[in-house]
């Protein structure tokens, strides 16, 4: 009886040992989630919901629920096809598969799903009390109003619609391919081109937010930009490395998942540094360096920390902004 109770906490210990790994990178707790993010790796498959981590499992059609402080999962749900972001807000969880179709969760459990009718669908972003999704392959992004559950609009932007930023009756759309910044009056859905970032075939930037009065930009190619969301003129440029990967503000800094140069040139979202960046003076400090290839497959902010989506290995990190 004895060797059984203490074989039970010695299971017990590990456990709890295996859930505080940093699992390769060092200052962060690591919890273990759905692996095998599969070709053309998805970007946004992380989002919060208080002590709810939802993660889009691509290769197994699915989201998950996590509990962020067991690690375990407590739910799981099947999609149509493989499921490419996730997103929260609005009093729902939404997820997206490379169809093209919009589901909205609600308690656990699928409510509606949307036809968005895209060539190429891409990410989920809620701003201006509506969802969007961007229509890679047909120049456009998508407007959602959660109270009809339909498509209220398809607002024009550049080539390759890759990340969306918003602030009160605007939002702003960075495209990959041909640089450019739209920036879309939520009020009407008009859409204007404010910026060219120049550099075609050597920058592709693709991922965006807006803090502290500025729009932040990275992406293959790209330092850190901080562009005027009202003339587009680039203010500063700020020396990451050879690129970011993504970026998330909380609170007066932006954390950005840098790149080396030859992971770069390949596009992949393997990442070298984790770096920490102030808003206020620019100044770039390192927080961590992983110490095993680590992939970026979603990357957000909520309850004093930054998560990090590692689809490929299956692993969710936790690292503490305090």
């Amino acid at each position: 009886m004895r060797r059984a109770v203490a074989i039970a906490a010695l299971l017990v210990l590990a456990a709890s040992c295996a859930s505080a790994s940093n699992g390769g990178l060092p200052g962060a707790r690591s919890i273990k989630v759905c692996a095998a993010a599969g070709p053309f790796w998805p970007t946004m498959t992380l989002a919060l919901q208080g002590t709810t981590a939802w993660v889009a499992c691509k290769t197994q059609s699915r989201v998950v629920r996590v509990n962020t402080r067991t690690g375990k999962t407590t739910r799981s749900l099947r999609l149509r096809g493989p499921a490419i972001a996730v997103a929260t807000g609005l009093g729902s969880v939404w997820a997206l598969d490379s169809g093209g179709t919009l589901y909205r969760i609600q308690a656990g459990k699928v409510r509606k799903r949307i036809a968005l009718g895209t060539a190429a669908a891409y990410n989920i972003w809620i701003g201006g009390e509506s969802v969007w999704a961007a229509d890679d392959q047909g120049a456009n992004v998508v407007r959602v109003s959660p109270a009809s559950n339909r498509v209220v609009a398809r607002v024009e932007a550049g080539d390759g619609p890759a990340s969306m930023a918003f602030d009160g009756s605007t939002a702003w759309v960075v495209n990959h391919r041909d640089t450019t910044i739209n920036r879309i009056d939520l009020g009407t859905n008009e859409s204007s081109v404010l910026t060219t970032l120049g550099g075609v075939n050597e920058r592709a930037p693709e991922r965006m937010t807006f803090s502290h009065g500025s729009l932040w930009v990275t992406g293959r190619g790209t330092d850190l930009l901080r562009v005027d969301p009202a003339t587009g003129a680039v203010q500063q440029t700020i020396e990451i490395g050879a690129s970011g990967i993504d970026l998330v503000a909380a609170g007066d800094n932006l954390w950005v998942a840098t790149r080396n140069d030859e992971v770069d040139q390949r596009g992949f979202p393997t990442m070298n540094s984790l770096k920490r960046v102030s808003m206020a003076t620019g100044a770039v400090a390192t927080v961590s360096r992983p110490t095993t290839r680590l992939d970026v497959n979603g990357l957000v902010a909520g309850g004093g920390a930054v998560w990090i989506a590692d689809n490929r290995a299956g692993r969710l990190y936790r690292i503490s902004v305090g």
